[in-house]
C-alpha cells in the first residue's frame, strides 16, 4: 500500500509541513496555546442514510458510537485541524449489529450485492459537499471522485489539491446527497445503510 503524498512529503522533508502549518494559523491568527502539539490526525463521523435524499456528517446528533471526536462537533478553541485528504466508506447492518456496535466498512461508493435487490437507485449516484465556518470548500462533487475504475487500497480515497482548515470552536458540515432530490438512498432488505467519512489532516491536540 502506498502512502499519501502528503506523508511521503513529511517523510523526505521532516518538519517542514509541520511548520508551514504554524505558520498558517499565526498569519490566520488563530489562537495557539503552547501545550497543544501537532499530531497527524484522522476524525470520522457516520450517519444513517436509507430512505433520505441528503445527510449532514459531523454535525446534528451526536453519537459517540460513531465518531472519535470527543463531546462535541464544536472542537474546542485551539484545536485547529488542517485537512488534506477524505476517505468515504459504507457499510449495510441489521438493527441487532447496529446496536452491538458492529459496523464492516466498505471502502468507496461502488454499489454491490448490498443492493441488488434495489437496482433502480444505484448508491454510487451521489455528491458530496463540505463547508466549514459557513465557508464552501467542496460543493457537489461527485462520488465517483471517491472510486477508481481499479479495486486497490486507494478506493475510497480523496485527495485535496488545496487543504481545508478546521479552525477551532467553528462547525463543519459534510453533506452527501442524491443525484435527485426525489431519489433517496437504497435500503437494503432488513438492514440499514451508514455513511462514514474520515477526514485526514494534521492538527493542534
Amino acid at each position: 500500500m502506498s502512502l499519501p503524498i502528503q506523508i511521503q512529503k513529511r517523510f523526505a522533508n521532516p518538519g517542514q509541513l509541520e511548520n508551514a502549518f504554524i505558520g498558517f494559523l499565526t498569519k490566520a491568527n488563530l489562537s495557539i496555546q503552547q501545550s497543544k502539539t501537532i499530531s497527524s490526525q484522522v476524525l470520522y463521523d457516520a450517519k444513517r442514510v436509507d430512505g433520505f435524499q441528503s445527510v449532514e456528517i459531523f454535525t446534528g446528533n451526536f453519537d459517540a458510537t460513531r465518531t472519535n471526536i470527543e463531546g462535541d462537533f464544536v472542537r474546542p478553541a485551539s484545536e485547529h485541524f488542517l485537512i488534506y485528504g477524505i476517505m468515504a466508506s459504507y457499510c449495510t447492518q441489521s438493527d441487532a449489529e447496529v446496536d452491538a456496535g458492529q459496523f464492516q466498512w466498505r471502502k468507496g461508493f461502488t454499489s454491490d450485492d448490498a443492493f441488488a435487490d434495489n437496482p433502480a437507485l444505484p448508491f454510487q449516484n451521489c455528491q458530496v459537499s463540505l463547508q466549514t465556518n459557513s465557508v464552501q470548500y467542496l460543493k457537489r462533487i461527485p462520488s465517483t471522485e471517491w472510486d477508481g475504475e481499479l479495486k486497490t487500497d486507494s478506493s475510497g480515497w480523496c485527495n485535496l489539491n488545496t487543504p481545508i482548515l478546521w479552525s477551532g470552536q467553528t462547525n463543519l458540515i459534510l453533506t452527501i446527497e442524491t443525484n435527485d432530490q426525489a431519489i433517496t438512498f437504497p435500503v437494503s432488505a432488513g438492514n440499514q445503510t451508514f455513511v462514514r467519512f474520515d477526514l485526514y489532516g494534521i492538527g493542534l491536540i
